[in-house]
């Protein structure tokens, strides 16, 4: 149980700062932030569309990465699901009685 929430709360954050990094470059709040106004000379350096699209990219990564650890998660359990019922059936198929065995159970016991 708790494993499934830490990998949901992964999943979150991982969509989360995703999202945050893959918008905020693109918007006024990155042009109007502290940095700039404190240090004028990052304004070329922060405001190139470069910077600004290797930004982006790490948050695609992250989106990327959230996505992905939820698609190996539902693949395991489905693999998971499929390998218990193959047990299962093993199970059963070991467990039966063959009509011979019937058979010989209720046959006469043979004089010897």
């Amino acid at each position: 149980m708790l494993d499934r929430q830490w990998f949901v709360l992964y999943v979150l954050v991982c969509l989360e700062i995703g999202l945050f990094l893959t918008l905020v470059p693109w918007s006024a709040i990155w042009e109007r932030n502290y940095f700039l106004e404190a240090y004028p000379g990052l304004r070329p350096y922060m405001l190139a569309p470069t910077l600004r699209g290797a930004v982006c990219g790490l948050g695609l990564a992250n989106i990327y990465v959230g996505f992905s650890e939820v698609l190996n998660r539902w693949r395991g359990s489905i693999e998971r699901q499929e390998l218990e019922e193959e047990l299962s059936r093993h199970r059963r198929r070991e467990n039966r009685v063959s009509p011979t065995d019937v058979r010989n159970a209720f046959a006469a016991p043979e004089d010897s």
